[in-house]
C-alpha cells in the first residue's frame, strides 16, 4: 500500500472510531413552558430519536451544565430570558399566538422555542423528525435561517373509524401501535383526534356488522340497566374499555 493510501485509510478508520458529538438538551425548571409535562415528553422523544441514530444525549437544567463541545439545544418558552437573548441577537421576533414556534441558531445553542406549551412540543418534535430521517442527524438539526411558524388553521383533526370487528380489532387492540401513531399525529401537528365507532345505518334492523355500533354496551355495564350484547363475553367488554 502506498503511503498516501495508507494515511487516507487510517484517517477514515480513525474518523469512524471517533465518538459521535454529544447533544445536550436544556430545559430550565423555572420556565413554565419548558417544565410542562408535554414539553418534557417531547424532549424525551427528541432524545430517543437521536439515541437511535447513535448520538449521545444528555438532559440538563441550565446551559452552563452542558459540555463545551456538545451541540446544545435550548427548549424554552418565548417569554423566557434565555430565549429572549437568542431571539434578540438573531433579530427575530418572539413567536406569538397559540401553537406558534421558532427554531433559531444562537451562539450558545440552537433555540427550540414555543409561544405556548404546544408550540414548544411542535418545535421539539420537528427536530426529532429531522434527526430520525436525516442522513446525518446533527447536520439535520442545524438551522441556517431562523424558522418562525404559526398555524393557519385553528383545528387540525383526523378521524380513525372502527367499522368492522374483522378488519379493525387487530389495530384497535395493538398497544404498541397507539403510542407511535399518536406521536406521529403530534409530530405532523394535528391537534385533534376523533376515534369513531360503527358504520352509519339508516335503520338498526338486520345489522350483521354492528360491533361498537351501539357503543356503550361494548365497553361497560351500567348498574340498574340490563343493556348488553349477548354474544360478548364480559372479559372482552372489559378489555375493550
Amino acid at each position: 500500500m502506498k503511503r498516501r493510501d495508507f494515511l487516507k485509510t487510517a484517517g477514515v478508520a480513525a474518523g469512524a472510531a471517533a465518538p459521535a458529538r454529544a447533544v445536550s438538551i436544556v430545559l430550565e425548571p423555572g420556565d413554565a413552558v419548558a417544565s410542562a409535562g408535554p414539553a418534557q415528553w417531547a424532549a424525551k422523544e427528541l432524545q430517543a430519536a437521536l439515541s437511535a441514530q447513535g448520538v449521545p444525549v444528555r438532559l440538563h437544567q441550565r446551559l452552563e451544565q452542558a459540555a463545551a463541545g456538545d451541540f446544545r439545544i435550548l427548549a424554552a418558552g418565548a417569554a423566557s430570558p434565555a430565549a429572549g437573548e437568542i431571539l434578540k441577537a438573531a433579530g427575530v421576533a418572539a413567536p406569538g399566538g397559540p401553537e406558534s414556534l421558532a427554531l433559531v441558531e444562537g451562539k450558545r445553542a440552537l433555540l427550540a422555542c414555543g409561544g405556548d406549551v404546544r408550540g414548544l412540543v411542535y418545535a421539539l418534535l420537528e427536530l426529532a423528525d429531522r434527526a430520525r430521517y436525516g442522513d446525518h442527524p446533527l447536520a439535520a438539526l442545524q438551522v441556517r435561517k431562523p424558522i418562525v411558524e404559526r398555524p393557519v388553521n385553528t383545528i387540525r383533526s383526523v378521524t380513525r373509524l372502527f367499522c368492522s370487528d374483522v378488519e379493525d380489532k387487530p389495530w384497535y387492540n395493538d398497544r404498541e401501535m397507539w403510542p407511535n401513531y399518536l406521536t406521529m399525529l403530534a409530530t405532523q401537528r394535528f391537534n385533534r383526534f376523533n376515534l369513531s365507532f360503527g358504520i352509519g345505518y339508516d335503520f338498526l334492523r338486520n345489522v350483521t356488522d354492528g360491533y361498537f355500533l351501539f357503543a356503550y354496551p361494548f365497553f361497560l355495564s351500567v348498574p340498574g340497566y340490563n343493556v348488553r350484547v349477548p354474544q360478548l363475553p364480559d372479559a372482552e367488554r372489559d378489555r375493550n374499555l
